[in-house]
């Protein structure tokens, strides 16, 4: 090519990056913006939770469970904190923590409890003091608190390990990219503490080459406010009504919305009985969803009586969840007799052992499809009858381990229990 034909290349190249609408790259990682410490005087062990939030709308699941941890954890600790790195707490938050007080991190205070929001940080700075331990979850928030440890070490305090609650293989929310080298980078295996929520996600890891050195391992149990109807169920089974019950959350990649559609669209498509039956979505779906056959009925986030009736009066349940984590939902729908739709990973295969639960091993519409059919069959030749419902001496029904795994905590951190 002619030096001139070079340059007219070289040109409308320029053109084309700086045509109208063209985006511009990203140069950074919003996850990993910069939590800056500055010196705290405060003296001795300070317990210090780093959450993205504890609003109501982001307070279930992982968000949940970390702060059931950490309330067990903060017998060990006369004062604590919970720092909160991506929105700043509400009013109905705070109500929910009356025994913190709410303290701006431009500001010192002697308060024994403490919840400090940090989610708008330009220029500003979060006191750590010499001995401050740290506990974090989400993976951007144990970065952070990876960060601000080894700051200790380098200015006159101490560099602990890491408590890291751990709740899913979080390099799997993203695709190969920057956010899952971040997130892996975060797993310091031989450095930190391991709480792994469930036995098959700390199995997991360690089968992919991160076990940790020092780690506890805790098992999901039922929540307090599902019990009460789960024993009026067993006392009195009653037949259920022709419903499945479809986990939907359209903004979780690995909850696989868009494929759970494709699978009800091809039953309803495939077989005659789907008419008779109602297809209804708790979750995050806010209007009813036309699939074709049927429509999706949008339920909404529940609170837990109304989901508690929901599973008490329901036959069948879909939930699927392309991690290792098995989530709650499918657990909770086989325990009230449900017949359950799921999806193996990996370790993961709920249906060796758990009763009503099927486990697809390809997760496709076609795979779908047949084990609803199969379940429809069940539930009809049981005339609506639930399956089996979960007696007293299931796992799911035992007592939490939240105080032996802050214990565990404790004495892998050294201190006295």
């Amino acid at each position: 090519m002619s030096r001139i034909g070079q340059l007219l290349r070289r040109i409308a190249a320029r053109l084309e990056a700086s045509a109208p609408g063209t985006p511009t790259p990203s140069t950074n990682v919003a996850e990993i913006t910069p939590c800056t410490p500055r010196h705290d005087p405060c003296v001795g062990q300070r317990l210090n939770l780093v959450l993205p939030s504890i609003n109501k709308q982001h307070y279930f699941g992982g968000i949940h469970t970390a702060v059931l941890i950490y309330r067990e954890l903060c017998r060990h600790f006369p004062a604590s904190r919970i720092i909160l790195v991506d929105s700043s707490p509400d009013e109905e938050a705070l109500s929910r923590f009356s025994d913190h007080v709410l303290v701006p991190a431009d500001q010192a205070s002697s308060a024994l409890r403490q919840i400090v929001p940090f989610s708008d940080r330009y220029q500003k700075t979060l006191p750590v003091a010499d001995e401050d331990i740290w506990v974090a979850t989400a993976w951007w928030t144990a970065y952070a608190a990876q960060r601000m440890s080894q700051w200790q070490g380098e200015n006159g305090g101490v560099d602990r390990p890491m408590v890291y609650l751990i709740q899913d293989f979080e390099p799997g929310f993203y695709a190969w990219s920057s956010q899952y080298a971040l997130a892996l980078s975060t797993y310091r295996r031989d450095r930190d503490i391991g709480i792994f929520n469930t036995g098959l996600l700390a199995d997991f890891f360690e089968q992919h080459g991160l076990r940790y050195t020092q780690r506890s391992v805790f098992e999901p149990v039922l929540h307090d406010g599902l019990r009460p109807a789960l024993q009026q169920v067993r006392q009195a089974p009653a037949p259920r009504k022709r419903r499945i019950v479809v986990y939907a959350r359209p903004g979780t990649p690995r909850n696989a919305f868009e494929l759970i559609c494709e699978g009800l669209r091809l039953w309803g498509w495939k077989d005659p009985r789907a008419a008779q039956w109602e297809v209804a979505a708790p979750g995050e779906l806010q209007a009813d969803l036309d699939l074709g056959p049927f429509a999706l009925k949008a339920l909404g986030k529940l609170d837990i009586d109304a989901y508690a009736e929901l599973l008490s009066s329901s036959a069948i349940g879909l939930s699927l969840m392309v991690s290792p984590h098995p989530s709650y939902p499918p657990l909770e729908m086989a325990a009230f007799g449900m017949g359950v739709v799921t999806n193996r990973y990996d370790n993961k295969r709920l249906d060796e052992t758990m009763a009503n639960v099927v486990s697809l091993d390809a997760m496709t519409p076609e795979a779908i499809c047949r084990a609803l059919m199969g379940q429809v069959d069940l539930c009809e030749a049981r005339g609506m009858q639930p399956g089996v419902i979960a007696g007293e001496d299931d796992p799911l029904l035992q007592v939490g381990s939240f105080d032996r795994v802050a214990d565990d905590a404790a004495a892998a951190l050294g201190l006295s229990i």
